[in-house]
């Protein structure tokens, strides 16, 4: 977890960081003792801060480039693995990614597309 950690934002980083996590969450699944406690404990500290990380990223430049905004997006769905020991706002970032990404995704299209998709996200975010 440490090695995706100083990898942050890298193919690297995203590939250790979905080994470790399905591997804590091997131990968080296969246990009640002390052990399962610790990966759950690991899981949480690990998920508050890579999910600070992007929440930071995403406010301080409006402009995140496309294939950062995606890796973004497959850390964010990594931490599934391991999802209760995810932040208590993991899906309204999980959506401000996917937000961010539709507004790339659809420059240059139709404003009504962009606002279709958009009402989707909002959606989802009423859903929860």
């Amino acid at each position: 977890m440490a090695e995706a950690e100083s990898g942050f934002g890298s193919a690297e980083g995203l590939a250790r960081l979905a080994d470790g996590l399905e591997r804590l969450a091997d131990l968080i699944d296969g246990g009640r003792g002390p052990e399962a406690t610790t990966a759950a404990n690991l899981a949480s500290s690990y998920a508050s801060r890579f999910y600070d990380r992007v929440r930071r990223r995403l406010e301080q430049d409006a402009q995140v480039p496309e294939p950062d905004l995606e890796r973004y997006f497959k850390l964010v769905l990594a931490f599934d693995q391991v999802g209760s020991a995810l932040p208590q706002a993991a899906a309204d970032l999980k959506i401000a990614v996917v937000e961010a990404l539709v507004e790339r995704y659809y420059e240059g299209h139709p404003p009504e597309q962009k606002r279709a998709a958009l009402a989707q996200l909002a959606a989802l975010r009423a859903e929860r």
